[in-house]
């Protein structure tokens, strides 16, 4: 039943999970995984101020989907050992953010044109956005690790870029496609678009590299109800928003619920390794539009994280 699943996980939020492993001798301590959820991703960044700007809080390995991409690149570019400037650049990031910054509707048809473009809106803006403001080589010298998660429209498969991945700034405009919505990125000759189609929470990059202790930051609580008003609701963009937002819950339950799995499954099977989790999201779900970047509704969303971050660490 959900709302039993839901009670399991809330009771393992600062217990012990695993995964079969082989760690290199370079791995990571310690990791932060930041979700999907477009303009909800402010409230990963309002969790941050409270955990990397107040705690101080570092994590050697960064690893993120969709909006949770670029706030991971973005925390990527300040150096190991400087967690209150890393959370006080990307909190300026997001006070610069601006529904136009990110998208806009194709001229002169404008969601027309969905018909024969690869998205709903031109999302040239964020493109260029991303490519001006992050510095690949500050992410690879920063002496933190990268994980950035983009799924092929061509063939269907995950890939997933890391600090040493030529062309970063493409890659993270590919995770941070929002489905069929934001306009894909152009790599060799695929389209590449947002890892939450595979992935909302890349829990298992996490994991893979060797990390042991790792703060997951959603932008919704995935077994939660969330309420959707189906008045008046158009196929776009109401009704695509609330699909993928149905499909992308349950993408992260999957995540939890096998996470969980192997947690139990590490008592009786030495190949599973246990590691700590800490899980942060939102007490009620955020009621924002998210592709809707007004900067009222993001200050709330920052607010929020930052208020329910306490919470959750108290916990």
């Amino acid at each position: 039943m959900p709302g039993r699943d839901q009670c399991q996980i809330k009771l393992r939020r600062t217990t012990s999970r695993d995964q079969i492993e082989e760690v290199s001798d370079d791995k990571p301590r310690r990791a932060l995984v930041l979700s999907g959820g477009g303009s909800k991703g402010a409230f990963e960044a309002g969790v941050l101020q409270r955990l990397m700007g107040e705690e101080q809080r570092d994590y050697d390995l960064l690893c993120g989907t969709s909006v949770g991409a670029i706030n991971a690149a973005y925390v990527a570019q300040t150096p190991l050992g400087q967690p209150r400037e890393a959370a006080a650049k990307l909190r300026a990031l997001w006070d610069t953010v601006t529904t136009e910054k990110v998208h806009r509707r194709w001229f002169p048809f404008g969601n027309v044109a969905a018909l024969w473009k690869t998205s709903v809106y031109d999302s040239e803006p964020l493109h260029r956005w991303i490519r001006s403001d992050l510095d690949a080589a500050a992410v690879r010298a920063s002496g933190r690790q990268l994980r950035i998660v983009s799924v092929s429209l061509g063939t269907g498969e995950t890939f997933v870029a890391n600090e040493q991945t030529p062309g970063l700034a493409e890659w993270v405009i590919a995770s941070s496609a929002f489905p069929v919505m934001l306009t894909p990125a152009s790599i060799g000759s695929d389209l590449w678009t947002d890892g939450g189609l595979r992935t909302v929470t890349p829990l298992g990059e996490a994991i893979r590299a060797g990390a042991d202790d790792i703060d997951v930051v959603l932008c919704s609580d995935p077994f939660a109800k969330s309420p959707f008003e189906v008045k008046d609701a158009h196929a776009i963009p109401q009704l695509l928003l609330r699909s993928i937002d149905v499909m992308n819950g349950e993408v992260n339950r999957a995540d939890l619920r096998i996470a969980g799995l192997k947690n139990d499954l590490s008592q009786l099977r030495p190949e599973y390794r246990k590691v700590k989790i800490r899980l942060f999201q939102p007490s009620a779900p955020l009621p924002f539009d998210p592709l809707d970047f007004d900067p009222g509704n993001l200050r709330k969303m920052i607010d929020a994280g930052y208020a329910q971050s306490a919470i959750f660490a108290a916990v």
